[in-house]
């Protein structure tokens, strides 16, 4: 079997970083490559550009450990049939599976059943907190929603109007909305939340269900879209409304239409995430999973559940304005 033989130095450099510490690794240390060993990334809604940056990091890392990297998922917004797919996967036996979890209660069972059957799994970008997955790697939803008010808090000096839209049902949109409402609700007393607006499975149900909201009431100074699909349909109903430029739109997500809607001022900033990272350390923590004896915290560690790897990860958030978009861009 192939050796990749790795600079010790440089991989207890990144490794102590995947894991805050917790791994010491001998010198000379050796991975093999495992070109038998099959991963797979799952996710829901799998045509969402926001997937694609998640996969590229996925693949990237199981390049660089010598496996084979596979992916799945639904294409359809809808738990049962994300819960379906997922379980097929689990059918096929992979070696290992990082999972998005659309809904964090649904997830539970099919998470649990692959592991006690003996396949790790990490989740990512959307938790499934009371499974028995080992970590999770992604944005902290609730600070981001935090992010997203201060910002808006600051821009409008603490006093205005503002709405936001989000998608009912899905765990990681809900906590952004609740750090968004609870901080502008601490910090901001005097900023209004004129109304939470359903921005249901597409961009054409989130401009309606807006433009609803702007028919009766459009004395309104920002809106917070808390996802892609919400951007667009907000900027399609301020369009239609005659409102463009006058209501202030931030948004979520860094995909090529929002940033060249920054650059053309129809939104005027939009919070990032690092989906390439969580693709990337999710393939080497379920690897690590797997071979266990790469991480020699202590013996049978897994097995005695010995703390070798995080509970979390955070893999952060910024804002993006103008200012700053360019860098966001990705290569063809």
């Amino acid at each position: 079997m192939k050796v990749k033989k790795l600079v010790a130095a440089g991989l207890a450099a990144v490794m102590t970083t995947a894991t805050m510490g917790t791994t010491v690794f001998a010198d000379g240390l050796q991975l093999e490559a495992h070109p038998d060993q099959t991963y797979y990334m799952v996710t829901f809604l799998s045509g969402y550009s926001f997937w694609t940056e998640c996969w590229r990091g996925f693949q990237d890392a199981a390049a660089m450990l010598g496996v084979e990297a596979k992916y799945g998922g639904t294409t359809e917004y809808d738990v049962n049939s994300a819960v379906t797919s997922l379980e097929q996967v689990i059918a096929l036996n992979p070696t290992g599976m990082a999972v998005t979890c659309m809904d964090a209660d649904a997830y539970v069972d099919p998470i649990n059943n692959a592991i006690d059957a003996g396949i790790p799994i990490v989740t990512f970008d959307s938790d499934s907190p009371n499974s028995k997955r080992t970590t999770f790697l992604g944005t902290s939803n609730y600070q981001a929603g935090v992010t997203a008010a201060d910002y808006i808090g600051e821009k409008l000096g603490g006093k205005g109007r503002v709405a936001c839209l989000t998608r009912t049902g899905q765990s990681n949109i809900n906590e952004r909305i609740e750090g968004f409402t609870t901080e502008l609700a601490d910090k901001y007393p005097d900023i209004e939340m004129v109304q939470v607006v359903d921005a249901g499975n597409d961009e054409n149900e989130a401009a309606t269900n807006l433009s609803s909201l702007l028919s009766t009431d459009s004395d309104i100074d920002y809106i917070f879209a808390a996802l892609q699909q919400a951007v667009l349909g907000t900027e399609t109903a301020l369009s239609e409304a005659g409102l463009t430029g006058e209501i202030k739109v931030v948004g979520f997500d860094t995909d090529k239409t929002t940033l060249d809607s920054i650059k053309s001022g129809s939104v005027e900033a939009t919070l990032s995430q690092s989906p390439y990272a969580e693709g990337f350390w999710s393939m080497i923590y379920v690897y690590m999973l797997a071979n266990q004896d790469c991480i020699k915290s202590a013996d049978d560690w897994y097995a005695k559940g010995f703390p070798s790897l995080p509970a979390t990860g955070d893999s952060g958030c910024a804002v993006v304005t103008a200012d700053n978009a360019d860098m966001y861009y990705l290569a063809e």
